[in-house]
């Protein structure tokens, strides 16, 4: 199955242009990104929409709102189409970025799974989860964390 990891992007920015994965200074990024179990890793950008990690960019100085969130859904729905299933890791996000993932997949119908609070927490079952998607085992996945909300699996 072909997954999409993706987590939203950090307030804290290293300046100048670089790749995705370099300019933001969020150790939650880092964390999912060393967790993706051969999944497709992206940063959800308030500027940019979703991003791969070798994607050079600026720094920039922005956060998500809900007019920001009408405008990238046509960008996030495109990138996500690829995939058979997105997992979004939620924890430390605001609402505006939890609900542009939601929207996009639902424009699409796409198969979303998101995990993690707001400390962070189920950080580590992030793995557990991955391999469950990767072979299709979908049933059970929402008794791996307390945090698990799915969407559009049937």
């Amino acid at each position: 199955m072909k997954i999409l990891l993706a987590t939203a992007c950090g307030a804290k920015k290293n300046k100048g242009k670089m790749p995705a994965i370099d300019l933001y200074k969020s150790s939650r990024i880092k964390a999912v990104y060393n967790r993706r179990n051969g999944a497709d890793f992206a940063v959800l950008s308030a500027k940019y929409g979703l991003l791969y990690p070798d994607k050079i960019i600026k720094d920039y100085e922005q956060v998500l709102d809900f007019k920001g969130v009408k405008k990238l859904i046509p960008q996030v729905t495109e990138f996500i189409n690829k995939y058979e299933l997105i997992v979004f890791f939620k924890g430390g996000s605001r609402e505006e970025y939890r609900e542009l993932i939601k929207q996009a997949s639902e424009a699409i119908n796409k198969p979303l799974v998101l995990i993690g609070n707001r400390n962070q927490e189920d950080i580590g079952k992030l793995e557990e989860l991955l391999v469950k998607c990767t072979k299709g085992d979908l049933e059970k996945i929402g008794g791996i964390a307390p945090s698990i909300e799915t969407y559009n699996l049937s």
